[in-house]
């Protein structure tokens, strides 16, 4: 018998509601018994990731919508983050520059950087005009 759990939450694409949509995760996480580097790992990840939706994803001024889907098994975590916004790969950023100096780096690409470096993976489709990326992190 599967012992995956599943919750979704659906909110209007806006600033003031990434807290919201960050502390949904977390609060799953932890009632899941996450320990608190997976939940600092995700919180990380999630943030970013729907930071990056949140204001990239819809064109300035055009309503748009994000929702985040957790479903907690027994080995792992999995947080997709879907959007019905512009077509974005977010895993064919090119990896930044770490040799640069700071003032050299062109703006953009550490946060996905970093979002893989603190999961154990990321994948992307794009499924009925949606973008979706699944971040996944073992138990």
């Amino acid at each position: 018998m599967d012992q995956t759990r599943e919750n979704t939450i659906r909110l209007p694409a806006r600033i003031e509601n990434l807290e919201r949509l960050v502390d949904f995760v977390l609060s799953a996480l932890r009632q899941a018994g996450a320990g608190e580097k997976i939940v600092a790992d995700l919180h990380l990840a999630v943030d970013e990731a729907c930071t990056n939706c949140v204001s990239y994803a819809y064109p300035e001024g055009e309503p748009g919508e994000i929702e985040l889907t957790c479903r907690i098994g027994p080995n792992k975590f999995e947080i997709s983050i879907r959007d019905w916004g512009r077509p974005f790969n977010p895993l064919k950023t090119p990896p930044p520059d770490l040799d640069l100096d700071l003032e050299d780096r062109p703006i953009g690409g550490l946060g996905v950087f970093l979002m893989k470096k603190f999961t154990d993976r990321l994948e992307y489709r794009r499924e009925a005009k949606a973008n979706i990326l699944t971040i996944i992190k073992r138990r």
